[in-house]
């Protein structure tokens, strides 16, 4: 049908408007890094556990140097995990990327104390070898919100590290729970039914015993 000819055609433009808005926005930041004094950060020194639910990382933060007019770029940072069995290359990221450095709900931001604490929820993922790779990124610089995608993209102008080395951990599988002891009540109930139906049965070949006596004497 014509009409939804029309709407297909409009998704279509809106989307490439917005993914060249994203390129616009990822050019700007990577000319703005090309001339920024903050040096590269390094990769980050992390230690991770894992929950039934979650990842808790722990990463020591590192020291930043301040702009040329003496005040302080802010230190970020990302994540990318994966079932060791998933096809290379096969990452999910959190935040997830938009265009170039651009994410959704933007990166985690550094705590001013020596370390930091993130996070990474699993719940809709799924590990069927029960492990987990999982790699870090720090950023430094500076993140600001965009108009795009209903203001849910981030924007970031900075300098960024490289991946670090995979570290592997092992699912925590949740608690099952603790068997319960047998109620004596429920017990002492199943052995008065027990004895109940051995009675019954005494009484019916008793019943049956008698009246096969009886028809014999007849005979």
């Amino acid at each position: 049908m014509l009409w939804v000819k029309v709407l297909v055609a409009a998704f279509i433009i809106a989307f490439l408007f917005s993914a060249l808005a994203g390129t616009a926005d990822y050019e700007m930041a990577k000319a703005s890094t090309d001339s920024s004094p903050i040096p590269k950060p390094s990769v980050p020194d992390f230690t991770v556990k894992a929950g039934a639910t979650a990842i808790e990382v722990t990463i020591k933060n590192q020291p930043l140097s301040s702009y040329e007019n003496g005040s302080y770029p802010s230190l970020y940072y990302g994540f990318r995990f994966k079932d060791p069995n998933a096809t290379i290359g096969f990452w999910d990221y959190d935040p997830i990327f938009f265009v170039g450095p651009s994410t959704y709900g933007g990166y985690y931001k550094a705590s001013d104390s020596e370390f930091t604490a993130v996070s990474l929820s699993l719940e809709g993922y799924n590990f069927s070898s029960g492990q987990i790779d999982i790699q870090a990124i720090a950023l430094v610089g500076n993140q600001y919100p965009t108009d795009m995608q209903n203001g849910t993209v981030y924007g970031f102008e900075g300098e960024m590290s490289g991946w670090s080395n995979t570290q592997t951990l092992i699912v925590t599988s949740s608690s099952s729970p603790s068997p319960t002891s047998p109620d004596p009540d429920t017990q002492q109930t199943d052995v008065v039914q027990v004895i109940l139906a051995l009675a019954l049965i005494v009484i019916v070949i008793g019943a049956g015993l008698g009246l096969l006596i009886y028809l014999i004497k007849r005979k």
